[in-house]
């Protein structure tokens, strides 16, 4: 069936290569990419709470509309071949407990050259999900991985891919998927899966990269240390009642930061910053199942790397908590098992609206465990 619905999906773009003949060089270097791929792996049962899930393997396909820049400033720039575009995936879970998801996102991908045919691809995607199966308390209480239709989607993929022809190519990638709703709404584990897929991508003007003569832009070294202030809110999932009569509703997490960046590529910069948020889903967790008063105030400091394409920034950032008050919370409410370790993580994606305004969301996980998605607002003080 899948085999059928690609041949078809080609079938129909392939004629888009009569008129994408006519067209001029200055086109090729902005061109248009079309690709199907299918998806095949297994779910990772990250927590005691959704090994239900666990032997689970999921298959789906993916439909992406792209644009592949390759004139010579933008290759000196990056050092690679960028790839940007949207893309729609559905995934079979393949579990009654789980259903199916259906996903829009947008992705960056680099093309790095390996050779004169193959190349290097590396894939970081954000959007978002429709999945068919939440939990619920009576038709489906057992799904502790999500609890909404709406989720977050999250992508990363390393693969290879290889020309074939003028026209196509072929390419494989490796791939972890993500999908929560950031704790807008519990429980809310998360669904997370290991893939590998394989695809067949379609490219209006040609599939060969352009060679260029290797130039040396250093024109990042003009830019010094620069420092950015953030605020952030998330609407996340929390408690009102009392601990034998509760109900989930909206809590919500507010928080601030300050960050330092220094760019040492064209492409990647290094980040030190510190972080300080009021968690009142926290707050109504401890009050209302564990009677603890303890400060739900956290503060964190982080190192991490941003991923720089024109007006899009893809962050990744470790960070360690130097204030929480969870003890008791971990060992109470949650029997041992830690959730608020030292060490966690941060994930965010922004646009730059204007030269010091950006948007953005960011994604606050413990190990594999998604705690809150927030929305914020960053200002470039320098």
């Amino acid at each position: 069936m899948f085999l059928k619905k690609l041949l078809l999906f080609f079938f129909i773009v392939s004629t888009l290569h009569v008129s994408a003949q006519k067209k001029d060089v200055a086109d090729s270097l902005r061109q248009v990419v079309l690709a199907a791929r299918f998806h095949s792996g297994f779910i990772f049962a990250h927590n005691i709470y959704v090994q239900n899930t666990k032997g689970t393997h999921p298959n789906g396909f993916e439909l992406e509309f792209s644009h592949l820049i390759t004139d010579s400033a933008i290759v000196a720039k990056y050092k690679c071949y960028p790839r940007k575009g949207i893309s729609f995936t559905y995934v079979d879970f393949n579990n009654e407990i789980l259903g199916r998801a259906y996903s829009l996102s947008y992705f960056l991908e680099p093309n790095y050259r390996l050779g004169n045919q193959l190349r290097m691809n590396l894939r970081a995607s954000a959007g978002l999900s429709y999945l068919t199966n939440p939990h619920d308390s009576i038709k489906n209480p057992t799904n502790q991985s999500y609890s909404g239709h709406i989720n977050i989607f999250l992508q990363l993929g390393l693969g290879l891919s290889y020309p074939i022809g003028s026209h196509f190519g072929i390419y494989a990638m490796g791939n972890f998927f993500h999908n929560s709703n950031g704790g807008f709404k519990l429980p809310n584990s998360g669904v997370n899966y290991i893939n590998a897929s394989i695809g067949l991508q379609y490219y209006a003007f040609s599939s060969k990269l352009p060679v260029y003569k290797k130039q040396k832009d250093t024109s990042w070294k003009q830019q010094g240390i620069h420092f950015d202030a953030s605020l952030y809110y998330s609407p996340k999932g929390g408690y009102d009642g009392t601990s034998t009569n509760y109900k989930s509703v909206h809590k919500y997490v507010l928080g601030t930061s300050f960050e330092a960046v220094k760019q040492v590529s064209n492409l990647d910069a290094i980040t030190l910053s510190a972080e300080i948020y009021y968690d009142d889903a926290l707050r109504s967790a401890k009050q209302i199942f564990i009677a603890d008063s303890s400060s739900n105030i956290l503060a964190g400091v982080l190192v991490g790397h941003q991923f720089l394409l024109n007006k899009f920034t893809f962050t990744q950032e470790l960070g360690f908590y130097v204030y929480k008050q969870t003890d008791k919370y971990d060992e109470v409410y949650r029997l041992g098992k830690t959730l608020y370790h030292t060490a966690y993580q941060r994930w965010g994606l922004y646009y730059n609206v204007k030269k010091r305004w950006s948007v953005g969301i960011n994604l606050l996980a413990h190990y594999q465990i998604a705690d809150f998605i927030d929305g914020r607002v960053i200002y470039r003080l320098k």
